[in-house]
């Protein structure tokens, strides 16, 4: 009897353990891809996941970074396969829904692409990166002044008020509605954070890009 209970123990104990570990080597891995990702370093943080994830298919987490990976490599096809194995996965699985909403977007179905932000703002009405991706669909669909109210609900709701994307997004907005001076404001914060594509944004405010590329580019 002492020997049964040893060993259930044993596998009790063995069984968590293994999890923890699992997820520790989970944990190590986004914080590689997060690495590679902000580098932009895309094909070295896809390697990443793929092999992690040939070991470790069940994890929605890393099937949502490689959708969001594939985005970056303009792989969409790729990128909504992961993002729709996450959300079998997970079905509440935020990134991936988010990320589905891109995809929409990236296709011109702006109406399904709000669908998905809806969804994503039910599981975390403050996530400040549903508010600016639904900004940038109101800029797509040039309401304007709708696309600047939702940037700043994205603005307010960022813990730091220095997401890039956040203000990038903001300063276009603005520019399309002629508010030059919230525009600029906006601007001096986007130039604190090293924004990789801050010579695209100055070359719209110059005039050296039009709007019509700047919306098609979006």
């Amino acid at each position: 009897m002492k020997k049964k209970l040893i060993a259930v123990v044993f596998f009790v104990v063995a069984f968590f353990l293994g999890k923890n570990l699992y997820r520790g080597t989970e944990n190590t891995t986004i914080a590689k891809v997060n690495e590679f990702y902000y580098a932009g370093e895309y094909e070295k943080a896809k390697g990443t996941l793929k092999s992690y994830l040939k070991d470790h298919p069940d994890s929605p987490k890393c099937w949502s970074y490689l959708g969001l990976v594939n985005v970056e490599l303009s792989d969409t096809l790729g990128a909504e396969q992961a993002y729709k194995k996450a959300l079998a996965l997970d079905n509440e699985s935020e990134r991936s829904i988010v990320g589905l909403g891109v995809i929409e977007r990236m296709k011109g179905n702006y109406a399904r692409a709000i669908v998905y932000y809806e969804r994503a703002l039910q599981l975390n009405p403050d996530d400040s990166n549903v508010y600016t991706n639904l900004s940038v669909v109101e800029i797509k669909n040039r309401n304007f002044a709708k696309a600047i109210k939702l940037g700043e609900i994205a603005k307010e709701k960022d813990d730091l008020g220095k997401n890039p994307v956040i203000l990038s997004n903001l300063v276009i907005a603005y520019h399309l509605n002629h508010q030059n001076k919230e525009r600029d404001q906006t601007l001096i914060a986007l130039e604190k954070t090293n924004y990789q594509n801050m010579e695209q944004v100055k070359m719209l405010i110059s005039g050296k890009i039009n709007d019509e590329d700047v919306l098609n580019s979006l």
